[in-house]
């Protein structure tokens, strides 16, 4: 194939880096998208109710989370839009635009807008949403296979990571500056992001971009849909019902601000720690099924580690510390095994559509858990609370075994795949710089 004098410049330069680039590619892009999902996901109901709001009104930031879970209407669209304009193209300026709606919010203080505060946020988690979709495309394009477990442990790190600037970070500044303070440094944050990945944009391409649209259809027909949908819906419900009912509990037995900011960084950090910790090397020596078999369990127990110290009278800031550390810690390698095996069930053919739908139902789950547990909790108390999500955990449990069994053969990873590893050769790789450039 004839290429220009400047793709031969790429073949000799960029390429030999390719593989560095693409996961330093994909780290930025899904922890720019934690940054918003930092703020609606803890520090907004945080700010809430520290200005008095009531608990019924907080289950409205639930709302939120519905271009997560809604984003499955539009990942064909988005998915053929990359495919024929450049998928990071179309992220780049997905991310600038969400620069701009943070600046804009800052105008708008939520203890004297709250509408207009919570649509600019619901705003921002949309375009973030969108962008998800070209991320997730170069990650099933190039990913798959034993490398899922690597990828999903960069997407639950850079996630997190991105959740402590834009939860915990936005908190404290918040606590010194108010809310302007806290969207505009949000927007720094997004522009620097965005500065660092522009000269990446050709590694965000897939390799082999399939010329057939992507369409759901094909989708809900592909083996082992259901028990794939059950899953992703499922294993992380009750998880996020406990996480975002940590920061009214904290506000109510009148812990500050500055230590409910210090305990989510924390919490962020632990399950960054045990995706990388745990998550990849299960998945690696022990593939992706069998370690979200094993991971299960001891996730699951640990989901009564706020009832026990609730009950017990000892929510001392040590014990919230190394309880709660742990929980997150077995979390985070739990969360990407079960993204693993996700990501490997998905098609080649569709890469931004499959696991984008399939994380619409995790975020399905964020959404019901957000408006319901808050409202749960002020009627029948905290304690109660914890004992019913804990109790919906088990039943969880059960489903995802199963989900796991019927899984078998569909999102087969024992042994590395020979054609993704062909993927990273300099004659793809170029193709992928050409596409973009």
């Amino acid at each position: 194939m004839k290429t220009t004098p400047y793709s031969n410049q790429v073949t000799k330069v960029e390429t030999r880096q390719m593989p560095f680039r693409r996961l330093l590619a994909i780290g930025l892009m899904y922890g720019a998208q934690g940054i918003p999902a930092g703020l609606a996901f803890n520090t907004f109901s945080t700010i809430l109710r520290h200005s008095g709001t009531p608990l019924k009104d907080i289950g409205l930031t639930g709302l939120v989370f519905l271009p997560w879970a809604l984003k499955c209407f539009w990942s064909g669209m988005a998915d053929n839009a990359g495919k024929r304009w450049g998928y990071g193209y179309l992220a780049l300026w997905t991310h600038l635009s969400a620069v701009v709606v943070c600046l804009l919010l800052g105008f708008f203080p939520p203890e004297h807008h709250f509408l207009w505060a919570l649509s600019g946020i619901l705003l921002l988690n949309t375009i973030f949403a969108t962008q998800d979709i070209f991320t997730n495309a170069c990650a099933v394009s190039h990913m798959r296979g034993r490398n899922a477990g690597l990828a999903n442990a960069l997407q639950v790190i850079s996630f997190l990571l991105g959740m402590v600037a834009g939860g915990a970070g936005s908190l404290f500044i918040y606590g010194q500056f108010g809310w302007r303070g806290a969207m505009w440094g949000m927007a720094c944050e997004l522009i620097i992001l965005w500065m660092s990945l522009l000269p990446l944009r050709a590694c965000i391409e897939p390799i082999h971009v399939s010329k057939k649209p992507s369409r759901l259809r094909d989708l809900f027909r592909q083996p082992g849909f259901c028990w794939a949908c059950l899953m992703a819906i499922t294993f992380k419900f009750a998880n996020s019902a406990l996480a975002m009912l940590l920061q009214p509990w904290l506000i109510d037995r009148s812990f500050s601000l500055n230590f409910a900011g210090t305990l989510q960084m924390t919490n962020i950090l632990c399950g960054a720690l045990g995706g990388a910790l745990i998550g990849f090397p299960a998945v690696r020596f022990l593939g992706c099924r069998r370690a979200v078999t094993l991971l299960i369990w001891p996730s699951t127990l640990l989901l009564g580690t706020l009832l026990l110290l609730q009950n017990v009278k000892i929510g001392t800031p040590a014990f919230l510390y190394t309880g709660l550390g742990m929980e997150n810690f077995i979390d985070g390698g739990f969360y990407v095994s079960v993204w693993a095996t996700l990501m490997n069930w998905s098609s080649e053919e569709r890469p931004g559509t499959d696991y984008s739908f399939l994380q619409c139902g995790e975020s399905l789950a964020n959404v019901i858990a957000g408006m319901s547990i808050a409202p749960l909790a002020s009627i029948i108390g905290y304690s109660r609370t914890f004992l019913i999500t804990w109790i919906t955990g088990a039943f969880i449990l059960l489903f995802v075994v199963s989900a796991i069994r019927k899984l078998a053969g569909l999102c087969d990873d024992t042994m590395p795949d020979n054609n993704h590893t062909k993927k990273w050769n300099i004659d793809d790789d170029l193709q992928s710089a050409q596409r973009s450039h």
